[in-house]
């Protein structure tokens, strides 16, 4: 009986093991050979767009491309690709394709027009679900895509255009639509809750709306609009995080990889922020007069206007102090003065654990060094 046992468990093993042995054939063709075969066989074309560095691509090759149940989907529908987009013709597919992000997968037609394209790691079920997509002609892809060519241009049509090219990391193709939207929406339109999403705190502001942006720009000249519509605590919301987010990367140096310092930009930003209602408004000028003199490379009178200003800031305001040390750090030979003056501040107004114990630290490390 144990004999049994151990020989139908041996079996059972076996089974188990065969039942997750195979894998998605990626056959080595271009993509002009995988489009020829595809014709020739009736099949569909799916592309994966990875590169060498990508620790999401590996991981969905080694743990999603050999499930049995993917594999034999794959296999049976498709002609299967790989293309490195930094190597042979990588490059002119991903310009060609508007390849955003790693991975990619992108299923074609045999014309090579796009029938489905979805992006990033995904578990089995939602991948083979994008391949289901990719077959039928009703993906939010090809969709949106065939509406567009044919000319369509209501707004409905164009919201969700933004939002499908934002998803699948065509940033460039979803900054342009969001220009041909506003062209085409009046004042009032444009301000209106179902266009919001263009200029609010969502996915889509480091893409839309951040800082250096039209959406943003336009939004400080007619706040006023979007506050009667969206409410003045939303907007004011908007409003406040993008101008903290301004000192926090000047701060931090972020911000000068995108411009270089000119104090004109700054002062700017003070009228901007002059014009609205916001209730942390006199915080904010605050912030901006630090971004300033961090922008100047006047570390003392960073130290000071932190010292003068952080016990009324808010919580969030207060943030920028995570940034200060990354600041000071640029200084060849810095020594933290005053940072038992900082600590003991921090820990007095602050509610923030981590900022509490960051300035504890330092105080430990530098407070003698200092002095």
């Amino acid at each position: 009986m144990k004999k049994l046992i151990i020989a139908a468990l041996l079996v059972l093993t076996g089974s188990l093991t065969y039942a997750q042995n195979r894998q998605i054939n990626f056959e080595k063709l271009s993509l002009k050979e995988a489009l020829a075969k595809a014709k020739q066989e009736k099949k569909t074309v799916f592309v994966d767009c990875f590169t060498s560095w990508c620790v999401p691509c590996k991981q969905m090759e080694a743990n999603v491309f050999t499930k049995d149940s993917v594999a034999d989907f794959y296999n049976k529908n498709f002609i299967n690709i790989k293309v490195d987009m930094e190597k042979g013709e990588g490059p002119e597919l991903r310009k060609f394709y508007a390849v955003g992000a790693y991975p990619s997968y992108i299923i074609l037609d045999t014309a090579g027009k796009v029938k489905n394209k979805f992006v990033g790691g995904m578990p089995v079920k939602e991948f083979l679900a994008n391949a289901q997509k990719g077959l039928s002609t009703d993906s939010d892809e090809a969709l949106l895509n065939a509406r567009y060519e044919r000319g369509e241009r209501m707004p409905e049509l164009m919201r969700a255009y933004i939002k499908q090219k934002v998803k699948v990391m065509e940033i460039s193709r979803a900054k342009q639509l969001n220009d041909e939207l506003m062209a085409l929406l009046t004042p009032q339109q444009k301000a209106s809750p179902e266009n919001w999403f263009l200029f609010g705190q969502n996915r889509y502001t480091m893409y839309l709306s951040d800082l250096f942006s039209p959406n943003f720009l336009y939004l400080t000249n007619h706040w006023k609009d979007f506050a009667e519509q969206n409410t003045k605590d939303t907007v004011d919301k908007k409003l406040s995080s993008v101008y903290r987010q301004i000192a926090s990367w000047t701060l931090n140096g972020f911000y000068f990889k995108v411009k270089p310092f000119d104090k004109n930009n700054y002062e700017a930003y003070k009228a901007q922020i002059g014009k609205t209602q916001m209730p942390d408004k006199a915080q904010l000028l605050a912030l901006m007069d630090i971004a300033i003199a961090a922008g100047e490379k006047n570390e003392p009178e960073v130290r000071r206007l932190l010292l003068k200003n952080l016990s009324t800031f808010s919580e969030d305001n207060r943030r920028i102090l995570f940034d200060y040390p990354t600041f000071v750090r640029t200084i060849k030979g810095f020594k933290f003065p005053q940072i038992e003056e900082l600590s003991n501040e921090i820990s007095k107004s602050s509610t923030n654990p981590f900022l509490v114990h960051l300035y504890q630290d330092m105080k430990k490390r530098y407070a003698d060094k200092a002095n």
